[in-house]
């Protein structure tokens, strides 16, 4: 299975940092994964980026997250 944003905070990271997903596409694939509606919002990504960074520990404004 393929691990995506919206599978934990361990997902998010590597698909901010490594695959250059933006606070959108985050959103775009928590909407996939969990059936939401955000339509790919760009705050709802950016909050999952940030409660993703303080669950494993980093600073939510330092690179890879902001």
């Amino acid at each position: 299975m393929t691990r995506r944003p919206g599978q934990g905070p361990g997902t998010t990271r590597p698909a901010r940092s490594a695959d250059g997903y933006t606070w959108r596409a985050i959103a775009a694939s928590a909407d996939d994964a969990w059936g939401t509606d955000s339509r790919g919002n760009q705050l709802f990504g950016e909050n999952l980026c940030l409660e993703s960074a303080q669950l494993l520990g980093d600073d939510p404004n330092a690179d890879p997250w902001n």
